[in-house]
């Protein structure tokens, strides 16, 4: 079973779904529209339950989503069934795409980049990235920062992320210094009938520096024309950012 299988249904009921309706609202079109990208078909990596991919084909953009969660990917067609838009959700793992420049943009948000563990999973990512994408199209995504995992996810390590009369969320977070990888232990109790189930799963995201996430697009075969600290704002990245985005176009 893969991460977010069991967590899925608890996702849906939290502040998540919050990230990529704000993207979708009032930050990606306005920035295509600034930068004059135009795509016709968007490929959205590791789409979760589907809301930006939803949200972009009410937009009128022709959009494919892929996650390696079964779950996530069945709520994903539920949600654009419900909001009877056409959607192609696919369970793929993103670190082996086989897309051949079907694509003019490809996106990957909400830190699922910081999933992958080691530099070859996040390059073959980003080689499936490139890929996929028609020549002159573009990737836009965001990671965590090494800040962000090490200072902000830390600053408080146990807490309640979620609670209703039926259901509490409980998160604790660790970081390793040394491999620069946090990790969240998740458990969610929900009430089933007079009875409560209790659900635990385990999630790690690894910090790596800027300029290795830039000689990785580069090494790949992408330019680099965006690096933000806040995508909204177009604000350069600090050394307290929080989380990094950037937009890297392929040649041609």
């Amino acid at each position: 079973m893969t991460i977010y299988d069991q967590f899925a249904s608890a996702y849906q009921r939290g502040p998540y779904l919050r990230f990529s309706q704000h993207l979708v609202e009032s930050v990606l079109p306005d920035y295509l529209t600034e930068i004059g990208v135009k795509p016709s078909h968007l490929l959205d990596m590791a789409c979760g339950e589907g809301s930006l991919a939803v949200g972009m084909a009410k937009l009128g953009y022709q959009v494919t989503g892929i996650d390696q969660s079964q779950r996530m990917i069945d709520l994903a067609k539920e949600r654009a069934s419900k909001e009877n838009v056409d959607v192609s959700f696919f369970v793929e793992d993103i670190r082996s795409l086989s897309y051949q420049e079907e694509f003019s943009l490809v996106t990957c948000f909400f830190d699922s980049l910081n999933y992958l563990l080691t530099i070859r999973d996040l390059q073959e990512a980003f080689k499936g990235a490139y890929r996929a994408l028609q020549p002159g199209g573009f990737f836009i995504f965001d990671m965590n920062t090494i800040y962000g995992l090490a200072v902000d996810w830390m600053r408080e390590e146990t807490y309640i992320q979620n609670e209703a009369q039926d259901f509490i969320e409980i998160h604790r977070q660790s970081y390793d210094y040394e491999n620069q990888i946090a990790t969240m232990e998740v458990t969610v109790f929900s009430q089933q009938g007079i009875l409560w189930e209790r659900m635990d799963e385990t999630h790690r995201e690894r910090g790596y520096p800027i300029a290795d996430i830039q000689f990785l697009l580069n090494e790949t075969g992408f330019v680099i024309t965006g690096m933000y600290g806040n995508l909204k704002n177009r604000t350069e990245v600090q050394t307290t950012s929080p989380r990094v985005w950037f937009t890297a176009r392929k040649p041609g």
